[in-house]
């Protein structure tokens, strides 16, 4: 069995024990004219289940997650989604949100900080994003 077989076959058994079962929803942004930047969200596609790894931020000093805290790129209340790498979690024009366990799903939406996505034999193994709650209006289908 090859290194990234072998891998993706323990991001399996992980996510099984420890999983919990994730809907994500993908929105394209739309901006108006050049004078106006209110922001259009239109629901792009299907609503994608699956599961993945929600765990807290790493508070220990020193940590990635800690230096992102010192910055202000990430609240103590934001958490890390781990999940399999062919999952699409951020791009340019597109928006996600992520609901968290079923059926009364918490909502939440990436940070726009990065995913990290380590990949072995040109093959993306498990994504890490960075989600933190949606609250009010944002909550809204």
């Amino acid at each position: 069995m090859s290194l990234k077989n072998t891998l993706a076959n323990g991001l399996q058994q992980i996510i099984r024990r420890a999983g919990t079962q994730i809907s994500v929803k993908y929105y394209e942004q739309t901006i108006g004219s050049v004078w106006d930047d209110d922001v259009t969200l239109s629901q792009s596609g299907n609503t994608v289940w699956t599961s993945g790894v929600v765990l807290p931020i790493n508070t220990n000093q020193g940590s990635y997650e800690s230096v992102l805290l010192e910055q202000g790129k990430l609240s103590n209340q934001d958490q890390m989604l781990f999940v399999h790498g062919s999952l699409i979690l951020l791009g340019s024009e597109m928006q996600v949100k992520i609901g968290l366990g079923s059926p009364n799903e918490e909502k939440f939406t990436t940070r726009p900080i990065g995913i990290i996505s380590p990949e072995v034999e040109r093959t993306k193994i498990y994504r890490k994003a960075f989600i933190t709650r949606l609250t009010g209006s944002l909550l809204g289908e």
